[in-house]
């Protein structure tokens, strides 16, 4: 690959971040202003821009660089980046926005682009479906839905499922499920991830139940930072290869953002406030704007009651994507939920709530909704 570093003043990356026997560097300098023009010129496969600040500029230097060069893989290396600069650098068409310029990170920046321009192998199979679950902002239910979504398809005793709660800086998925800590958490994965196989995850993992288990998320500062893309990347692809289902809980970070090219399917987890409405929309223009198919991404939205003011088809055409599934508000039996650690689905069987979960479980395994007996609707038990 032809690597291009540009940057607003010397980057003195060392040669062996590149392996320059295996690509061709070329390191430039200069002015935001000139940034599209030359890279362009340069003919690269992979960019990496550095040292400049937040600004309208620079989203425009970028978005013209990627408009210009379609094929590339554009990636911008910025420290503590802003949720609001994530966004609009992958609006802009960047690849992957990386919190440091230490050398193992971009190098194992480097090799995923090399990996992903030479394709899977045709004979790799990928057994496990990995979905993704994003909420449009905070309190939408989103970890809610995906603790109970994944505890309605455990009790099909035949389908394995891992849970990894990626909802960082610390999140609570665990809170719905069980009261009972975990012994490891996605940092302390980082430590074996180089001989991270089926019975060592079986022994690190959090076993809910039999057939679901769990890597929490992030308990501790230190942990939080062993979690970058590339670690995640590789776990991600360890476990798919031994679960029937890798369910991610994701927040709106450069993390999450990365793992998005992993999932086989995005779920978007919103609500009928503006301001969810207002974020769903961004994210379905991100989504599409950073070339993901449009089938991937599914839009369902929760705490839905019959006082709404807004009907369905009104909100699908204010966010520009067809609602897949409505969830039913369900206040006290979340409540009951997070106090007594266990899902909803199980305190509330009889619930709308209950019944909306398994009908979408139902749906994502291709199994159908047991109906009730002769015996059951006379009842008769």
């Amino acid at each position: 690959m032809h690597i291009v570093l540009y940057s607003s003043e010397p980057w003195h990356l060392p040669d062996a971040a590149v392996d320059t026997q295996l690509h061709h560097l070329t390191r430039m300098q200069g002015p935001l202003a000139e940034l599209p023009r030359r890279v362009v010129a340069s003919g690269p496969d992979l960019v990496l821009v550095r040292g400049f600040e937040q600004s309208e500029a620079l989203i425009s230097a970028l978005e013209t660089l990627c408009a210009a060069l379609p094929g590339v893989a554009v990636a911008l290396v910025f420290s503590a980046p802003e949720p609001a600069l994530l966004m609009r650098a992958m609006q802009a068409g960047v690849r992957e926005v990386i919190a440091s310029d230490d050398q193992a990170v971009v190098a194992a920046f480097i090799a995923r682009v090399q990996t992903r321009l030479q394709g899977p192998r045709a004979t790799e199979a990928q057994p496990g479906r990995c979905i993704g679950f994003m909420p449009a902002k905070g309190g939408d239910g989103c970890t809610c839905a995906l603790a109970n979504l994944a505890a309605e398809m455990a009790k099909n005793p035949g389908l394995r499922l891992l849970l990894i709660d990626l909802s960082l800086p610390f999140g609570d998925l665990e809170m719905f499920l069980t009261k009972e800590a975990g012994a490891h958490d996605l940092g302390g994965f980082s430590d074996e991830i180089d001989r991270l196989d089926g019975p060592l995850l079986e022994q690190m993992t959090h076993h809910l139940t039999p057939n679901l288990h769990m890597i929490h998320g992030p308990q501790s500062l230190d942990h939080l930072l062993h979690v970058t893309p590339a670690y995640v990347e590789r776990l991600i692809g360890i476990t798919r290869h031994h679960y029937d289902y890798v369910l991610i809980d994701l927040g709106l970070d450069a993390i999450s953002l990365s793992a998005l090219a992993l999932l086989d399917q995005l779920v978007l987890v919103c609500s009928m406030s503006l301001p969810s409405v207002r974020r769903a929309s961004q994210i379905i223009h991100l989504w599409a704007s950073m070339g993901y198919v449009a089938s991937k991404l599914s839009l369902v939205v929760t705490n839905v009651s019959g006082h709404d003011p807004v009907p369905i088809s009104d909100f699908e055409k204010t966010v520009g994507l067809r609602v897949s599934r409505v969830l039913p508000q369900e206040i006290d039996g979340v409540q009951a939920s997070l106090l007594d650690g266990q899902a909803c689905i199980t305190l509330k069987p009889r619930s709308d709530y209950a019944k909306a979960i398994a009908a979408w479980a139902a749906e994502l395994t291709g199994q159908s909704t047991p109906g009730k007996s002769i015996w059951q609707r006379l009842g008769i038990k």
